[in-house]
């Protein structure tokens, strides 16, 4: 669920563009390529989001079954610290890597 949760923040979306920009490069059509890449994104994400809700009922089902007396599932903490490792990555790349005063933005 982890691994899933943070190709959500970068992987997801880098996919979803080179595959816009893969319909662009092949039609010539600017405006075929940003639809490719708004359905893509899309539909990755919300295929990533569907699987994530059910690794989370099957991880509410097994710790049930061990005796466990589980209510709630992991999903809401796990998906809250891949936005925060999210929201750190692009702090570091924007304030270090990049810099502010880049002369190139």
């Amino acid at each position: 669920m982890t691994a899933i949760s943070l190709l959500s923040w970068g992987p997801i979306p880098l996919t979803g563009l080179w595959l816009g920009s893969q319909a662009d490069y092949l039609s010539g059509s600017v405006n075929l390529g940003i639809v490719v890449s708004f359905a893509s994104v899309f539909a990755l994400l919300f295929g990533a989001l569907s699987l994530l809700r059910r690794l989370d009922h099957a991880w509410i089902l097994v710790r049930r079954a061990a005796g466990h007396d589980q209510r709630a599932g992991a999903l809401a903490r796990i998906f809250a610290m891949a936005a925060a490792c999210g929201t750190l990555a692009f702090a570091f790349w924007f304030l270090v890597v990049n810099g502010p005063n880049d002369p190139n933005l």
